[in-house]
């Protein structure tokens, strides 16, 4: 299946996790990202029960140190 990371088009395995996806894309320390599914924040508590579908918009943020 398709979806968009941060604005640029990812095949993915059917029915996979926000937690699989992050594995996937070979984001191991999570403790500072924030993650959006389209434009819903999804709390990291979630991650594993929530699915992907076709189509979603996921935007990932990652919390940086400085001004």
């Amino acid at each position: 299946m398709k979806v968009i990371v941060n604005k640029r088009e990812k095949i993915m395995p059917e029915n996979i996790s926000i937690l699989e996806m992050m594995k996937f894309l070979n984001h191991g320390d999570t403790s500072s990202i924030a993650l959006a599914v389209n434009e819903e924040v999804i709390s990291q508590t979630k991650w594993e029960e929530t699915k992907l579908k076709d189509g979603d918009k996921i935007t990932i943020i990652q919390a940086t140190c400085g001004g």
